[in-house]
């Protein structure tokens, strides 16, 4: 009798699950360091992939997978060693940093195409913006400086 994709698909997860559970400490520990030397050997572009791949998989989950997962991700939390926590929050940390640096380069990115496919007027009116600002800034300020110096007096 053969199964039909879905039912392989479903055998195969059931079987590694049950694969996982049945790991001693040590091979559990050698999956580990394999996973990790894997992930540090991969190129720019298949890291790319699988980021695209892990955003999509996100993007799909029902809200009951969503709500799973956050309380698997909390008891494995409260699992954790202090020597753990603190390299995760150090690999948080350093994941954020990149994350803005990331951003910023985008932002930098889209300004210039947007700046290159301004047409002439769309440019002066951006100018006359500024240098509207700049006039309402300059009155701002020099109304702050004389209410200061009513107060003093």
């Amino acid at each position: 009798m053969r199964f039909s994709p879905e039912e392989r698909k479903e055998k195969r997860k059931e079987y590694q699950e049950r694969y996982r559970q049945n790991m001693t400490e040590e091979q559990k520990e050698k999956r580990k360091e394999y996973q990790e030397r894997y992930r540090q050997n991969m190129t720019e572009e298949q890291k790319k992939k699988l980021k695209g791949y892990h955003e999509g998989y996100r993007q799909n989950m029902t809200e009951e997978q969503k709500e799973k997962k956050k309380g698997y991700n909390k008891r494995r939390y409260q699992n954790m060693t202090e020597d753990q926590k603190k390299k995760l929050k150090g690999y948080q940390e350093r994941y954020r940093q990149n994350m803005i640096e990331e951003k910023q380069k985008n932002r930098k990115k889209v300004s210039k195409i947007k700046l290159q496919n301004m047409t002439e007027e769309q440019n002066k009116k951006k100018t006359k913006r500024k240098e509207k600002l700049k006039k309402y800034l300059k009155i701002y300020r020099q109304n702050m400086i004389e209410e200061q110096n009513e107060v003093i007096t």
